[in-house]
């Protein structure tokens, strides 16, 4: 994990990095200073950014997490010695799964910001009155109860104000499954009144409706049954008076929790047809062609596609050992009883040990694994900077041995041009030129600084499909992947690690917003590198 605090300007103030960090930062905060963690490995982790504030679990998708200080019109909906003077602690930790797992409130975030969309949980309001940050959405997601008066903390609050169409969302970025909802309404009476009812709508549509009485208590919202939801939205707020006067909510709590996704299992993709995927949203698009969360903590991910049933996997093994094993979608006794495969690993030093043989893979070494080896275990050198084993499989009808092969004696082949903005190495790892293999063939492409397309003009080569791995990016950077057919053509969002099935039928080539690597594996009908066809500029659509 990384921590950094960053000026208006952009220039470092300080920097921590570690496992976990528990940081003291002796400077002063001045108004959009920034705190930036980047924990990349880790999509929930456990911040406290500053004591008064305490500590939340934030769930953090895009592995980087950014923290403007507030200005000072907005201290109002702070304690009166958050980010101020010297000293501050900070930490940063990874939780453990009965944290992240467990039931708990899983609405609590002070670190909430408004019109910030990439952390969670996250609140958001149709309306704010005037704009006051001690009314804004944040404020009732932070944990404190305080309900006996408005205004500045402890008694900042949600308020729309004197409205009947209002609309408060709790986004958990995630599926969850919900269980009960508590409520603390702003109760500083006579000024106030309050609702009478609330209806809490889920994803699904279900509507389950909040009843109240005159009180700045606790107010449950007990559900039937567990709902599961990725998050939940306030709306129909019904006053009990008439003219409508002032409302507010103090505090949300969400009790539930956040359902643990499964990666262990192998995913399996169907073969897609080229006249259905042009009717394809971009979810749906997504869903059958991109691949995420390939390098997870102690994990083998895999997806398995029918299109020449190759299959894509990340291993990152950090505390534990990881054995790959064939599991029922093989009907296989054990993985490579019918297959080969081919690993480059894209991170720190590990080993892989072949039937008791090991193997020290080094960063961007790769090595063939052939037909009728039963054991493969993946183990760490260094948990701080774990190995990632990118993988990439398929059906194999003889046995030929395995090879090692370094990036050094991998077969350099220079492509492109600056001028043409894709100035790039081929390193040929599994190919003939430098090994043998059944159908499997497999490289890394390096894109030189300046360039930033992988190939164009493009090509098909429909006697062979292929899996695109893009990396070397980053934070920020992405890349649109083209494909679809040369007259259909459809594109991708492509971020650091992520992988994308390429059907034969299918035009791949990507432009990234700076230069980056992808590892390239193919599988099908023959090996023949130079077997594509091109296609003119003008073809496509």
């Amino acid at each position: 994990m990384n921590l950094k605090i960053l000026n208006n300007s952009g220039a470092e103030l300080f920097s921590a990095s570690g496992k976990e960090i528990d940081v003291v930062y002796d400077g002063v905060y001045d108004e959009g200073d920034k705190i930036v963690i980047s924990a990349p490995q880790s999509e929930f982790i456990a911040i406290s950014l500053d004591p008064a504030l305490g500590e939340s679990i934030i769930f953090n998708p895009q592995g980087t997490l950014t923290y403007t200080i507030p200005p000072k019109a907005h201290s109002t909906m702070y304690p009166e010695y958050a980010f101020v003077g010297r000293g501050h602690k900070l930490t940063v930790r990874e939780p453990s799964d009965e944290e992240i797992y467990g039931e708990r409130n899983i609405a609590l975030n002070p670190y909430d910001l408004r019109d910030q969309k990439s952390y969670f949980p996250h609140a958001s309001a149709n309306f704010v009155t005037r704009g006051n940050p001690y009314f804004f959405e944040r404020n009732a997601i932070d944990g404190i109860h305080e309900t006996a008066g408005h205004g500045p903390f402890p008694y900042h609050s949600w308020a729309g104000g004197a409205r009947d169409d209002l609309e408060y969302t709790l986004d958990f970025g995630r599926e969850v499954e919900v269980k009960k909802v508590v409520f603390y309404l702003r109760a500083d009476f006579p000024h106030d009144t309050y609702w009478k009812n609330i209806d809490v709508v889920f994803d699904g549509g279900e509507v389950a409706t909040a009843s109240f009485v005159e009180s700045g208590e606790a107010q449950e919202l007990l559900l039937d049954e567990p709902v599961k939801t990725k998050k939940i939205q306030l709306k129909n707020f019904k006053q009990a008076v008439f003219p409508l006067s002032w409302a507010a909510l103090s505090e949300i709590e969400v009790y539930g929790n956040h359902i643990k996704e499964d990666l262990s299992k192998m995913e399996i993709r169907n073969a897609s047809n080229p006249r259905d995927m042009k009717h394809y949203t971009t979810e749906r698009l997504r869903e059958e062609f991109h691949i995420s969360k390939l390098f997870t903590k102690d994990n083998i991910r895999m997806v398995y596609s029918h299109i020449d049933r190759i299959i894509t996997a990340g291993a990152m093994p950090v505390y534990q050992e990881l054995r790959l094993e064939a599991g029922k979608e093989l009907a296989a006794d054990y993985f490579l009883e019918r297959r080969e495969m081919g690993c480059i690993n894209i991170g720190g030093k590990g080993i892989i040990v072949i039937d008791g043989t090991e193997y020290e893979m080094n960063p961007r070494d790769g090595i063939y694994i052939g037909r009728g080896n039963r054991e493969i275990i993946f183990k760490c050198v260094d948990s701080e900077n774990p190995p990632k084993f990118y993988i990439s499989s398929c059906p194999a009808h003889k046995e030929y041995p395995t090879v090692k092969i370094d990036i050094t004696k991998a077969k350099k082949v220079p492509c492109g041009s600056p001028e043409e903005c894709n100035h790039r190495v081929i390193n040929q790892y599994i190919h003939p030129e430098v090994m043998q293999s059944c159908q499997l063939a497999m490289g890394l492409t390096n894109l030189e600084s300046g360039s930033n397309w992988n190939t164009m003009p493009c090509h098909t080569h429909d006697r062979r499909m292929e899996v695109y791995l893009y990396l070397d990016m980053q934070e920020d950077d992405i890349v649109f992947h083209m494909m679809g057919e040369p007259n259909e053509t459809r594109h991708i969002v492509m971020r650091n690690e992520e992988a994308v099935i390429s059907p034969s039928w299918s035009i791949h080539a990507g432009v990234g917003t700076r230069a980056y690597s992808f590892i390239w594996a193919m599988c099908g009908e023959n090996q023949e590198f130079t077997d594509m066809d091109h296609v003119a500029m003008k073809e496509l659509f």
